[in-house]
């Protein structure tokens, strides 16, 4: 029973489930697994896709954006979940206009500043992606303690996590979809991933710049 409805979710699955957005070919590419047919492609706008703010089984407090596949009686076959969870409606709606912004008028008007212009998380299962994960998923009242009294819980929460990454495989897509969605090499939108979480904000810059957008999310909630 403990396997059947928690390790069996987690263990021997993939590292992560992506989803891309191609805005050439007007595209969704939903990942379901390596091998054929492991791609749902669904076309930009399509009336059988539904987006929605979705809430967590576990945890209600937590929020992700989603879509349901659905039939043409309206009923829904797949979900998939798209980015990163947060914890309140805002956030979720920034990303879905960050994507519809990105689908319908092009990349050079996703960003009010060219400060914001970062990719922040990490998808590389690396043992120090791990760590500052385990860290921000822990919130900002604990993190004072993380290399004191708490670093026993921290490092047993990141060791479990990486322990349960390497059953894990990547993500591949058909060679088809990758020259689909292939950038090209003097693509001025184009924005570098980072090796690890926030390698980007080591800039003063950047740094502040998210540090003030945090405090006017804050304000304004």
């Amino acid at each position: 029973m403990f396997w059947s409805f928690h390790l069996r979710k987690d263990l021997f699955q993939y590292t992560h489930y992506p989803v891309r957005f191609n805005r050439i070919t007007r595209k969704i590419y939903f990942f379901r697994h390596n091998g054929p047919g492991g791609v749902v492609v669904v076309p930009w706008g399509s009336p059988f896709a539904y987006f929605h703010i979705g809430r967590g089984g576990q945890d209600p407090n937590l929020r992700d954006l989603r879509c349901h596949l659905l039939d043409r009686n309206r009923q829904v076959q797949q979900t998939f979940t798209i980015g990163h969870f947060c914890d309140h409606d805002q956030d979720i709606r920034e990303e879905w206009a960050l994507i519809c912004r990105y689908m319908q008028e092009g990349p050079e008007t996703c960003f009010d500043d060219p400060l914001d212009r970062v990719i922040t998380l990490s998808t590389l299962p690396t043992f120090r992606n791990h760590w500052m994960l385990v860290c921000l998923m822990m919130g900002t009242n604990l993190f004072p303690l993380r290399h004191t009294l708490l670093f026993p819980f921290y490092g047993a929460l990141t060791l479990s996590r990486w322990l349960t990454f390497k059953t894990c495989k990547a993500p591949v897509f058909p060679p088809e979809i990758e020259a689909e969605c292939a950038i090209a090499p003097d693509d001025p939108y184009a924005l570098p991933e980072p090796r690890f979480m926030a390698e980007f904000a080591s800039d003063p810059a950047i740094y502040e710049r998210a540090r003030k957008r945090h405090l006017e999310k804050i304000m304004w909630r």
